[in-house]
């Protein structure tokens, strides 16, 4: 009686005959973080049959105060596990399978997308969206993407040729700085902080392979045309530092090698950095600065330390305070990485304590606001704070998407967006349909089993020729990645064997039509026990074409086209009200909750 009680709510909310298809339905939940703590707890509730979460991170203490499915005992596991052991306490009808593991992992495949009837997405960076966005397609599985910022969030339903995919818009990627800014001429806080964390830290306590990635980013610049003989400068700073490196390592001279330390980074360079007059001509000049000079500043008055983590991350430091946290935390660094190379965690206090002094150093020798402890862990960590409320509310809107997929309410799916303002919490419209020139969604997507040692690139050229619809005479040229393999003036590998060309099951081969008419296939490659089997049934449909814009208009010098004359005063001035807001709803989900979560790395 209480386990049918427990589904009333539930059916209630469905119309006749989809209760059970709710409770038989098969749904994957990508990240155990924020989001995906809260949406596998609804979702279980709600009475869903069979749920799979997969995450690769394991649990932090700074995850806490808003993963609610995990708790102390728990840090240092994984975050899907515990998931998946928490939240089946509060419904044994559902079965959850957790993943331990990286979403890009080849047992992830189309095959594994296509066992589920939805995808719902809790992921916190843009790259991994973009995949699980990709896979989606292949497997033609309709995808519920979310995402939050502090109090800004998003939902946005995706449906495999009905709506815009994830990649039909452009995504703000991550800011980056030029080497030598970062290296030479800071001018903010946040130039430091990255110079501090990025920088400084692998190369003392990171693994040899940062330091050849440091190389690697020194020959980039140039090829970007960076100024060479500051770059040279900078790979002589760099050998030196890893003598450095070896001396600290030593355990009876450690803190005197970081006291070398100390005054090479923030007098010896920053002297030869003085000696380029050309550089400082319209820049404020750094001044030098020693350790003795640093740590001879009067000791600072004692604080009441009855609320001693509170003052410790909020308040400035003085110039000491700085340079002994700089000489600590590099001593305990040093030896930490004797044994173990060092990573910088936001969360570990030592790695903290020393980019926070590092950093604030830096400033000081450049003249540069300085940032308290709790600053440096915001901009160093990628921190938009993330608010528990604002997780909840946003999994509970992609927990009522869901819902619709899986009655199949197309016409329900609605992308919302979740602000404060003065006028409403939500904005809500239909998806938009696909955008006829995205590199994605607008491929089709077909399944093609292979065995690699006995097909040949003959068997994909008859796909394309008899299962694709091209004929005997008509160009098309095949791919993988940015490797040819075929096209009407290359046909010398059609007898070899697909491992002989380093084509693979998990590959993904492109068949585009040269005469740009109809679509490009891509054939997703699978396991076969036969030379080549089309898993799909697929005709090409003829390429989508853009809307015309005033530009082809103006190209096109041999057509004539009606112009309606502009709207008259009256038109104009109607109801200014109403498209006042309606240009404010237009911008917020587009050009605020999207570059929310994409332009920062969300704290989940």
């Amino acid at each position: 009686m209480a386990s049918s009680a427990r589904y009333d709510a539930l059916r209630a909310s469905l119309r006749p005959g989809e209760y059970e298809k709710i409770r038989s339905v098969r749904v994957l939940v990508v990240g155990a973080g924020g989001i995906g703590c809260e949406l596998l707890k609804d979702l279980v509730l709600v009475g869903i049959g069979h749920v799979d979460i997969i995450d690769l991170d394991t649990i932090d203490l700074s995850n806490l105060n808003r993963q609610f499915l995990f708790q102390k005992q728990h840090i240092c596991q994984s975050k899907a596990m515990i998931a998946k052991e928490t939240a089946s306490a509060f419904n044994p009808d559902t079965t959850i399978v957790a993943h331990h593991a990286n979403i890009k992992a080849p047992e992830f495949d189309v095959a594994f997308y296509a066992s589920f009837d939805v995808v719902l997405n809790a992921l916190d960076n843009l790259e991994t969206r973009r995949w699980v966005n990709r896979m989606c397609i292949m497997a033609r599985v309709p995808m519920i993407e979310s995402g939050t910022a502090g109090f800004l969030g998003q939902v946005q339903p995706i449906r495999v040729g009905h709506t815009e995919c994830y990649d039909c818009t452009a995504h703000p990627t991550p800011t980056t700085f030029p080497v030598c800014t970062i290296r030479s001429t800071p001018s903010t806080p946040v130039h430091c902080i990255v110079w501090a964390k990025n920088w400084l830290f692998p190369q003392l306590f990171g693994n040899d392979a940062e330091a050849e990635a440091d190389e690697q980013e020194l020959d980039q610049a140039q090829q970007r045309g960076e100024n060479v003989q500051e770059l040279e400068n900078l790979r002589r700073e760099a050998q030196e530092m890893r003598t450095l490196r070896q001396a600290a390592s030593v355990r009876a001279s450690t803190r005197e090698a970081c006291e070398r330390i100390f005054d090479k980074v923030y007098r010896a360079d920053i002297e030869r950095l003085l000696s380029m007059e050309d550089m400082w001509a319209h820049r404020r000049k750094p001044v030098p600065l020693s350790f003795i000079q640093a740590t001879q500043e009067a000791p600072a008055a004692a604080v009441d330390s009855s609320s001693a983590p509170t003052l410790r991350d909020r308040r400035p430091l003085t110039l000491r305070e700085n340079a002994l946290l700089f000489l600590d935390c590099a001593e305990q660094l040093a030896k930490r990485a004797v044994d173990t190379p060092q990573s910088f965690d936001k969360d570990d206090d030592e790695a903290l304590g020393f980019v926070t002094a590092a950093a604030n150093l830096r400033a000081h020798v450049y003249g540069i606001q300085e940032q308290t402890r709790f600053e440096t862990k915001q901009i160093a960590g990628n921190i938009i704070p993330a608010i528990a409320t604002t997780n909840a509310i946003v999994a509970g809107l992609v927990t009522m998407q869901a819902l619709h997929v899986l009655s199949e309410r197309w016409d329900a799916l609605r992308v919302i967006s979740l602000a404060r303002r003065a006028t409403r919490v939500f904005t809500t419209f239909p998806p938009a349909p696909p955008n006829a020139e995205c590199g994605v969604c607008q491929d089709v997507f077909v399944r093609v089993a292979v065995n690699p040692a006995q097909a040949t690139l003959q068997h994909l050229v008859d796909v394309a020729r008899h299962d694709l619809g091209y004929g005997d005479d008509a160009f098309f040229s095949i791919s993988v990645g940015t490797r040819i393999l075929y096209d009407a003036d290359l046909e010398d590998n059609v007898d070899k064997a697909l491992q002989d060309l380093r084509v693979g099951t998990s590959d993904v081969v492109s068949i585009a039509d040269e005469d740009q008419v109809k679509a490009t296939a891509q054939l997703v490659l699978e396991r076969g026990s036969e030379p080549c089997r089309v898993l799909d049934s697929v005709t090409l449909p003829e390429r989508r074409r853009a809307a015309p814009t005033a530009s082809d208009a103006l190209e096109a010098d041999d057509e004539v086209q009606a112009v309606s004359p502009p709207p008259t005063l009256a038109t104009t001035r109607e109801v200014p009200a109403k498209r006042a807001r309606e240009a404010d709803d237009n911008d917020t989900p587009t050009k605020r909750a999207k570059a929310a979560t994409d332009d920062v790395i969300v704290l989940d």
